[in-house]
């Protein structure tokens, strides 16, 4: 069997006189490059600092054998901070900080593996989630640099929390076992913590973790969600404000509600022809079959049309009435979808999760928390689809109401309202894929909603012929996976750019 060489080479250590001679030959060849005095890596076509990455592990089990990646470093799962990772010696092990292309470990004199680590191949280990909470807290004297700190430990364990009662209920377990292995006061201190976590004391700190104040206070919260948002506030604050004002003109806008609520829907898989929507909305007609989709459409055009099109929310608590009075009005023929009623069940697109329905209160107090402050309509209404989006706050329904919100955010202040058309629906769903996965900072969809909203107000909204055939013209109502096929996209109205 032939091997194929790896891309990333093969980690080899000098054993002896021979063996180091050998390597150092291989250098100067060019074929291999030292990452530390007795290690070299040889063969690889990648880049230095992407193949001691790939090695690390390798790497760290052959220096310390059965070695426990631990303190901040079990906080981040493993992976390195700053470039620093900290791992526990046993034994006769090396005690003195390794440099290795861009990172540092350090050696900690701790304990090795005990029970609740994690395996962490190859031949090392991960700490336990009871492990991780006390040698991260600080004890008397000098911590040392592997403590991450009081505030990380209870942000650690209000996430830990999150699986539920039981889970904590297991690292009580855990902490009870290992309890003999470390410092009594930070053995005490998270039992503290822990009790305070399932209810049976108050805390004898005030905790320094917002997230876990919160969670004690009854309102936990989803951090994600929220680093979401302000990860694409400060986009924002990088670029000039966007003025896009409402048309000025009388009347020039009058039919755009009627095609906000159409393309709404057709976005979420309520689909009907132009003329059907236009026979349920100012004929008031019924389709056969299909009252419940027909409801979903005039009642968007309702709350389009009504009080509710600029009427922004002044406080959390006004925030949550509004969406769930908005909800309930949205989905009034539709019972099983509990019409006005946050969630109670988690709800999931594929294989991504939406905010847990235990923290969607929370999160919402705390992310409208983020958007109150703001002066700037754009950046309001961005901030509200991108927290309404994440939190998912109802069985169904939220892509349409995360959308009247932000409008109303835009309406409120004479702002150019957004309307995403069918051709844009592909790159409106991949924006939101984006924010959801982490890429970017929010570039994607500030991009995609500053387009729309600049379409918005290029139409002329003023008759429904006018707006219909600017629709034909600007190929708004092809579906997305037609229009690539045919290389069309959305454009400006003719004239405008």
């Amino acid at each position: 069997m032939i091997r194929t060489p790896s891309p990333a080479g093969e980690l080899e250590f000098a054993q002896d006189e021979a063996s180091r001679k050998r390597l150092h030959r291989q250098a100067q060849a060019g074929n291999a490059f030292r990452i530390f005095p007795t290690a070299y890596i040889v063969g690889a076509s990648l880049p230095p600092e992407r193949c001691v990455k790939l090695h690390l592990g390798e790497i760290l089990a052959a220096v310390w054998p059965g070695g426990v990646l631990c303190g901040q470093t079990a906080l981040q799962n493993g992976e390195p901070r700053d470039g620093h990772l900290f791992i526990a010696r046993a034994g006769d092990q090396r005690r003195t900080p390794l440099v290795v292309g861009a990172y540092t470990i350090t050696p900690v004199n701790a304990p090795g593996n005990l029970p609740g680590d994690f395996d962490y191949p190859p031949g090392l280990y991960l700490s336990g989630d009871a492990r991780r909470l006390v040698e991260n807290m600080p004890t008397a004297g000098r911590p040392g640099a592997h403590v991450a700190g009081r505030e990380a430990v209870e942000n650690a364990l209000e996430s830990m929390a999150r699986r539920g009662a039981p889970h904590v209920a297991k690292i009580r377990t855990e902490l009870n076992v290992i309890a003999g292995s470390f410092d009594q006061s930070a053995v005490r201190r998270v039992r503290e913590l822990l009790d305070a976590v399932e209810g049976n004391a108050r805390p004898t700190q005030r905790p320094q973790s917002a997230r876990l104040a919160a969670r004690l206070g009854g309102r936990p919260y989803d951090q994600r969600v929220l680093n979401i948002v302000s990860s694409a506030l400060t986009t924002l604050e990088s670029q000039a404000p966007i003025a896009v004002p409402a048309p000025s003109i009388a009347g020039r806008d009058a039919w755009l509600p009627f095609f906000e609520a159409y393309f709404s829907n057709y976005i979420e898989g309520t689909t009907f022809t132009i003329d059907e929507a236009l026979r349920i909305i100012v004929d008031e007609e019924v389709p056969a079959g299909r009252p419940k989709d027909a409801h979903d459409v005039s009642s968007t055009y309702l709350l389009i049309t009504g009080p509710e099109r600029s009427e922004v929310p002044e406080h959390a608590g006004e925030f949550i009435d509004i969406l769930q009075s908005r909800h309930a009005v949205l989905m009034a023929s539709r019972p099983e979808k509990r019409p006005g009623e946050i969630k109670d069940e988690d709800n999931r697109v594929g294989d991504y999760i939406f905010t847990s329905s235990k923290l969607v209160r929370g999160t919402l107090e705390e992310g409208f928390g983020l958007i109150a402050p703001l002066f700037d309509p754009f950046a309001r209404a961005v901030a509200m689809s991108v927290l309404l989006t994440e939190c998912h706050p109802f069985d169904d329904g939220n892509g349409r109401v995360s959308r009247m919100m932000a409008n109303a955010e835009l309406s409120n202040r004479g702002y150019g309202r957004i309307i995403i058309p069918t051709v844009f629906r592909g790159n409106y769903l991949s924006a939101l894929s984006a924010q959801s996965r982490g890429t970017g900072a929010g570039q994607e969809l500030i991009a995609v909603l500053a387009f729309a909203q600049k379409w918005t107000a290029a139409v002329d909204w003023s008759t429904f012929e006018r707006s219909d055939a600017q629709m034909h013209d600007t190929h708004a109502y092809l579906e997305s996976i037609v229009a690539d096929g045919q290389g069309l996209r959305l454009t400006m109205p003719d004239g405008i750019r």
